[in-house]
């Protein structure tokens, strides 16, 4: 069963989700031949001030 985390900043809304999950989901049926039903899908919005990008904290840029 393929188990994904999608980590983001946050700032999406419901339909956004579900898009995205909808065409993720489509992707691993087409891709792999499993069920829909066993892609599993979390979000979790992290913050700016807990991340860095090329070597630099984000809320300093």
């Amino acid at each position: 069963m393929p188990y994904l985390e999608v980590l983001w900043f946050p700032g999406r809304d419901e339909g956004q989700k579900k898009q995205l999950a909808e065409e993720i989901t489509a992707s691993f049926v087409k891709i792999t031949g499993c069920k829909p039903s066993a892609v599993e899908i979390i979000f979790k919005e992290i913050l700016k001030e807990n991340s860095a990008s090329s070597g630099e904290l984000i809320n300093e840029n």
